[in-house]
């Protein structure tokens, strides 16, 4: 899963490499060790750790609910890219007849590792839910 999580980051950030998701995961581990480091109690690390619980639940309250505005302009976006990348491999069987060297070269446009990983990225993120809810028979 994180090297999942560092191929995505890799790509978002526009290189060949892993530095991005690995900045996140030295912040998101430092908050904890900053925390862990001081010269508190037990019952002190406890309750700062319960507030950074608590404001992360919020923050995740207010930015990942299904009707904001963010949250829909990600489902448009998203709509938006799965539909390109089917346009493109319907434009290739299309032009397989006409031309097969333009139509292998947007075939492999269209099926390179950044549109894979943006694709099954996408996929994963809007649609894995469903797949998981429809297996446990929910």
């Amino acid at each position: 899963m994180l090297n999942a999580l560092k191929a995505v980051g890799s790509f978002l950030m526009g290189g060949g490499s892993s530095k991005g998701a690995d900045n996140v995961m030295k912040v998101a581990s430092g908050v904890g060790g900053w925390i862990d480091g001081m010269k508190f109690t037990e019952q002190e690390k406890a309750e700062y750790n319960g507030r950074i619980i608590e404001a992360a639940g919020k923050f995740m309250e207010q930015t990942v609910g299904e009707n904001t505005e963010r949250s829909i302009t990600r489902r448009q976006l998203a709509l938006l890219i799965i539909r390109f990348e089917l346009a493109l491999l319907a434009l290739v069987v299309i032009l397989y007849k006409i031309d097969k060297a333009y139509a292998e070269f947007i075939y492999k446009v269209a099926t390179t590792d950044p549109m894979n990983y943006l694709v099954l990225g996408i996929g994963a993120f809007f649609f894995m839910s469903h797949i998981v809810r429809a297996s446990k028979g929910n």
